[in-house]
């Protein structure tokens, strides 16, 4: 009898969390001009969690995993490209906007009015500059892998620590690796 509370706080605080996984739809890409674009955006994460966690002062961060290789018939497949983009959504109480803002960009943060538009723009990838496209042989076959990752970031301090112990379960949820063949 004693063992039931304890068997449901493990599943309370382990099962809930592995439940849930990030999806990548619609990986694709396109050449433009000069350059390789990514398009592709995310789906299935716990909007109501996020909007929480934002709320309570916590940020979140979306990074997204890019690697392109040339594929070869013999030999192990060459990888020719590797990159990570980092978004972070953070709101304003003050102002009641909520920011993203992608890490290492020379641009200002983009404001959303709404937690739903932020994660928008967070979670989507829509004609992201890759790599020239010299660097890519014509008539070759390469593979596109992404994989993405959503955390939720806390400021040092045991208040928020806290917040952050007791009102969500899990630091981060990642998808698996999504893989596109495409040639020029």
């Amino acid at each position: 009898m004693k063992k039931l509370p304890i068997l449901a706080l493990i599943l309370y605080f382990l099962g809930a969390t592995s439940a849930l996984a990030l999806k990548v739809r619609d990986l694709n890409v396109a050449p433009y001009r000069d350059y390789l674009l990514l398009y592709a955006y995310l789906e299935d994460f716990p909007q109501e969690d996020f909007r929480e966690a934002t709320r309570h002062g916590l940020g979140l961060s979306f990074t997204f995993h890019i690697q392109i290789y040339r594929i070869r018939r013999f030999l192990r497949d060459e990888k020719i490209f590797d990159q990570e983009i980092t978004r972070v959504v953070y709101y304003d109480p003050v102002k009641n906007i909520y920011y993203v803002q992608t890490v290492g960009a020379p641009e200002a943060p983009r404001r959303a009015p709404s937690f739903r538009q932020a994660l928008w723009l967070a979670a989507n990838l829509e004609g992201i500059p890759l790599m020239p496209l010299v660097r890519l042989q014509p008539k070759t076959r390469y593979r596109l892998k992404l994989k993405a990752e959503v955390r939720k970031i806390a400021r040092v301090g045991w208040p928020k620590k806290i917040i952050r112990f007791l009102l969500f379960k899990g630091e981060s949820l990642e998808s698996s690796w999504t893989s596109l063949v495409f040639s020029l």
